[in-house]
């Protein structure tokens, strides 16, 4: 597991494809179907995506955490049952990239908040991780490649 680096980066606002569900830890498991049902309605809909897919936490307790799952998409998505349009927001984020297996991603989360602290930054809004790598397709977790992004402001 490791952090590579962290970056200020000025992000457009995407908009997204994204199921959202409160989940506990228990349920992370559920993350990949969730995915699958996204892609499809994003194919049902005429579109595809334009970029990689992403879980953002929009909240957490204690007992578990409200999270989109989706895929970011170029123009607007019209919704299909519980599966609907949403967007990442524009502006400067704190963006770490790691390699490893996602039970390892905390660590990630860590050294953004850390590298805030230091830089005089805070954050600004639920992060989000966007996925590089297919798991399915690269059995080595070390190169598994997460972006943890965390919007901020000074």
């Amino acid at each position: 597991m490791s952090v590579a680096n962290i970056e200020i980066r000025d992000l457009p606002e995407q908009l997204t494809v994204v199921i959202r569900h409160w989940i506990t830890m228990q349920e992370v498991g559920r993350i990949p179907g969730w995915l699958g049902e996204t892609f499809g309605a994003i194919q049902r809909g005429g579109l595809t995506p334009a970029g990689v897919p992403f879980l953002r936490t929009l909240s957490m307790d204690i007992n578990g955490m409200d999270v989109e799952v989706g895929w970011p998409v170029a123009t607007p998505f019209a919704g299909d049952g519980e599966i609907h349009a949403s967007s990442l927001p524009a502006g400067p984020a704190a963006v770490a990239t790691y390699y490893g297996p996602y039970d390892g991603i905390a660590s990630a989360y860590a050294a953004v908040q850390t590298w805030c602290a230091d830089h005089g930054r805070e954050v600004a809004g639920p992060p989000w991780e966007s996925y590089f790598t297919d798991s399915n397709g690269e059995p080595d977790q070390s190169k598994w490649r997460t972006d943890v992004h965390f919007p901020v402001r000074e």
